[in-house]
């Protein structure tokens, strides 16, 4: 049995669709995809475990600090903005007031 069902609304019968769009407190437009997942939660990670990730991140943070400190600003704002317009169609940046 799968664990991820993709349906498009149009498809969905109706009593399903009603029940979806009672969950989500919202009506489903025919052009939409609706996914539902199943899966088992498992526990958190142990305290320890969580605290090495952290550090493992802190010091990966701080690997990329120093590899940048050299980038201006502006430099740093251009490249991520040139970086979302090649990600993501249509992006725009924000007008500045």
């Amino acid at each position: 049995m799968p664990n991820v069902l993709i349906h498009k609304a149009i498809e969905l019968r109706p009593q399903t669709r009603a029940a979806l769009e009672a969950e989500l407190g919202r009506s489903l437009q025919d052009d939409e995809d609706v996914s539902i997942m199943a899966f088992s939660t498992h526990d958190s990670p142990a305290d320890e475990v969580r605290r090495e990730a952290a550090h493992k991140l802190e010091s990966y943070f701080k690997k990329i600090d120093t590899q940048t400190a050299s980038v201006s600003d502006e430099e740093s704002k251009a490249l991520l903005n040139e970086s979302l317009k090649n990600v993501r169609p249509g992006y725009r940046e924000r007008e500045r007031e």
